[in-house]
C-alpha cells in the first residue's frame, strides 16, 4: 500500500505512504522536514465541523496527548488543522497491532495475553492518574507492540477529542464513536462522565478477543453488539473456546467485563494487583457480580 498517493499536503511533511486505514482515519509514514525525521501522520477522514470552538478543542486534546511521555503510549508530537484537513504527528513505531497479530495467529495465550495487560494497565495508570486521561477506545487494534516487543498504546488523546467533536453534532448523525466490538456499557448510553474503568472493560473485551479469538459478541450487527454490553446478553465461557485457559484468568475478565461499572477494578492499581495475583496462579480479588452482572458468563 506504500504506493499510494495522498490527496492531501501538509505543511513541512513529505508524505512517503500510506500504514493502515480505519473508518475514521488513514495513517501515513511522513518525513518532518524541520526536524529530518520519521514520523506517523495520522489524517482524520470525516469532515468534521469547522466551528472554531472544535478545532480549538481538537488542539486542545492533542496538546493534553502530547504532555504524554511514557514508554507504554506512543508519543503525539502535535496536531493541527490545515486545509480543511485535521491530522495528528505521532511517533512512528516499527512494529505490528495486536489486531494484526489476531488476523494472523488468530488468537495468543494467556502469558502473552497477561504481558499485554499488565503493559497497558501500567501505562494507562501513568495517563489516568497524572493527567485524568480516558482512552475511550482501547481494541486490538489500538495496542501495538515494537521490534523490541515493548507494548503501546496508541490513539490516546485522539479518541477523546474526536469522541467531544462527534457528541458536539450528535443533531447531525447518531453514530457513537468508539468500536462496538469493545465499548462499555457505559459509552453505550453517551455518559460523558467516563473514567479509567470504561478503559478497564475495553481492556477486558479486547484480552477476551485475544485469547479465544473472538469478539464478545461475534457475529452480530454494530447495533445488536451495542445492545448486548447494556442487556443482558453474555458472551460464552472463554474457557470453553480456549481450552487452556485458566479458571484465575477467566475469573479476571468477568470482572473487568463487569456491566456497571461499580463491580469492576476502581482503578488501573487493583487491576494490576489482581494481575499479579493471576499470574502466580491465584484468583483475582472476587467481584460480587448479580446475575448477568458481567459480559461474560462463566460455566460454574
Amino acid at each position: 500500500p506504500m504506493s499510494e498517493i495522498p490527496a492531501f499536503k501538509l505543511p513541512n511533511f513529505e508524505v512517503l505512504g500510506l500504514l493502515g486505514r480505519g473508518g475514521m482515519a488513514s495513517v501515513w509514514k511522513a518525513r518532518q522536514v524541520s526536524l529530518d525525521r520519521y514520523v506517523a501522520i495520522k489524517i482524520l477522514a470525516s469532515s468534521f465541523a469547522t466551528d472554531p470552538d472544535d478545532v480549538q478543542r481538537f488542539r486542545e486534546e492533542a496538546r493534553a496527548a502530547a504532555q504524554l511521555k511514557h514508554p507504554g503510549i506512543v508519543q503525539v508530537y502535535d496536531a493541527n488543522f490545515s486545509d480543511g484537513v485535521y491530522y495528528f504527528v505521532m511517533e512512528l513505531v516499527d512494529g505490528y497491532t495486536l489486531g494484526d497479530l489476531l488476523r494472523r495467529k488468530g488468537q495468543v495465550d494467556e502469558e502473552d495475553a497477561l504481558i499485554v495487560a499488565e503493559s497497558v494497565a501500567v501505562a494507562m495508570d501513568y495517563a489516568w492518574t497524572h493527567y485524568q486521561m480516558v482512552h475511550c477506545d482501547i481494541k486490538p487494534d489500538n495496542i501495538m507492540a515494537d521490534a523490541d516487543g515493548t507494548v503501546k498504546v496508541t490513539d490516546l488523546g485522539l479518541s477523546r477529542s474526536v469522541t467531544l467533536l462527534a457528541s458536539e453534532r450528535k443533531s447531525k448523525s447518531d453514530e457513537v464513536l468508539g468500536t462496538p466490538a469493545y465499548m462499555s456499557p457505559e459509552q453505550v448510553y453517551g455518559s460523558d462522565k467516563l473514567d479509567c474503568r470504561s478503559d478497564i472493560y475495553e481492556l477486558g473485551a479486547s484480552l477476551y478477543h485475544m485469547v479465544t479469538g473472538r469478539m464478545l459478541f461475534q457475529g452480530k450487527s454494530d447495533d445488536e453488539m451495542l445492545r448486548c454490553h447494556v442487556g443482558n446478553e453474555q458472551a460464552p465461557d472463554p474457557r470453553s473456546i480456549a481450552k487452556h485457559l485458566g479458571t484465575s484468568f477467566a475469573l479476571l475478565l468477568e470482572k473487568m467485563t463487569a456491566k456497571d461499572p461499580d463491580n469492576r477494578h476502581r482503578d488501573w492499581r487493583l487491576l494490576l494487583a489482581d494481575l499479579n495475583r493471576v499470574r502466580a496462579g491465584r484468583p483475582p480479588w472476587p467481584a460480587l457480580l448479580p446475575a448477568f452482572g458481567s459480559s461474560i458468563k462463566l460455566d460454574r
